[in-house]
């Protein structure tokens, strides 16, 4: 993981200045919170670590550990990997120019509707089956966004770790439950 030091337009974009102590620096860009167009390594390595999540999702929800299944895929997938795709699209659709909100927030304005309400689906029961249809409608969402994120910049979609992920995660949902 990379850490990002701030560079110095990005420290003067976070001040309040009430006593104008900074009158003479250079104003403020408000760019400093913009997500940058990913790589297309970037790009591979959040649709990987989707779906390499997604797995602990399938594997948890097969032992009955309900509580660590919902964690990951509410955290680890829904909160980083799906809200940094869904970041990427608002700023495709916004030419990197908008400062989206602290971990989904005003989302729901920043969508397009069909994609918000798609979104909010991926909170279900909490159960067993209603967690794996929250995880279907999560991969259903990650992957039509990401594919839409990847062409509108170029890059591919890496469908066969879709497809293989995809045939794992239903072969882990086939499996009978473990018997505590």
């Amino acid at each position: 993981m990379m850490i990002h030091m701030p560079q110095e337009q990005e420290v003067v974009d976070r001040l309040l200045d009430k006593e104008r102590r900074t009158a003479g620096w250079k104003p403020p860009s408000y760019q400093a919170h913009i997500p940058a167009r990913p790589t297309q390594a970037e790009y591979q390595a959040l649709v990987e670590e989707f779906w390499w999540s997604a797995t602990y999702v399938a594997k948890s929800l097969w032992r009955h550990e309900l509580i660590f299944a919902r964690w990951v895929l509410d955290q680890d997938l829904k909160l980083e990997t799906v809200r940094r795709m869904l970041e990427w699209r608002i700023e495709i659709d916004h030419h990197w120019s908008l400062k989206p909100g602290v971990y989904g927030r005003g989302f729901e304005q920043l969508l397009p509707a069909n994609t918000w309400s798609e979104f909010a689906t991926t909170y279900g029961a909490l159960d067993v089956e209603g967690t794996w249809v929250a995880l279907d409608r999560a991969i259903a969402l990650f992957r039509r966004v990401a594919s839409d994120v990847g062409n509108a910049l170029g890059y591919s979609y890496p469908q066969q770790v879709d497809d293989e992920v995809s045939a794992y995660l239903q072969e882990i949902r086939r499996l009978p439950p473990i018997q505590k």
